[in-house]
């Protein structure tokens, strides 16, 4: 019986060069996502900016599309819908394009809302569990909590949460990287 080689070979018996050198790129991208992630959470107000501008963005594209949507042949039905949000997603993001950090607070208002309410949603379904009520009431609890502290508190705490949120989300983005990096590496050296 031939001995079977240790070494990661691809589906043509040869070791796969890309796979052995691939590794470095990704850690490096992990490093960097990390670094970003760091600079997110010593500069909230830098983090604000980015992201009100990167909504701005986002709001402007929807909007051309939409407006595109709603001037094609295509969309015969719900025309004017798509036009009239076209155009509402324009003005939106040409207001957030001059106040960055209104977009971004306005953001942090809608995830208050939506924490508070899905909080006052899981209170009422605790008291109609019996397996998890604590759990449930807990994570209500919480949840509440969180909603109104954001929906409720003053700019310079809505944009320390944004930017523990994001920091906090490219840290972990960073270190998945680094241990893909890290397997990587250890199927190229098999």
């Amino acid at each position: 019986m031939p001995s079977q080689s240790r070494r990661y070979s691809s589906p043509y018996g040869m070791a796969d060069p890309a796979l052995e050198t691939s590794w470095g790129w990704v850690l490096a991208y992990g490093l960097l996502v990390i670094l970003i992630g760091v600079f997110a959470l010593l500069n909230p107000i830098a983090t604000g900016f980015a992201t009100g501008v990167f909504l701005a963005v986002a709001l402007l594209i929807y909007g051309i599309l939409a407006i595109a949507a709603g001037l094609s042949s295509l969309s015969r039905r719900a025309r004017w819908i798509e036009i009239l949000l076209g155009v509402l997603s324009l003005v939106a993001a040409a207001i957030t394009f001059f106040n960055p950090f209104a977009g971004a607070l306005t953001l942090v208002a809608l995830i208050g809302a939506w924490l508070l309410i899905i909080g006052v949603f899981e209170i009422a379904g605790a008291f109609q569990s019996a397996h998890d009520r604590g759990w449930r009431l807990l994570l209500g609890v919480l949840d509440t909590v969180l909603g109104g502290l954001l929906l409720f508190s003053d700019p310079a705490t809505g944009l320390a949460f944004l930017a523990l949120a994001v920091g906090l989300s490219f840290l972990l983005r960073g270190t998945f990287l680094i241990i893909l990096a890290m397997g990587l590496r250890r199927i190229g050296k098999l």
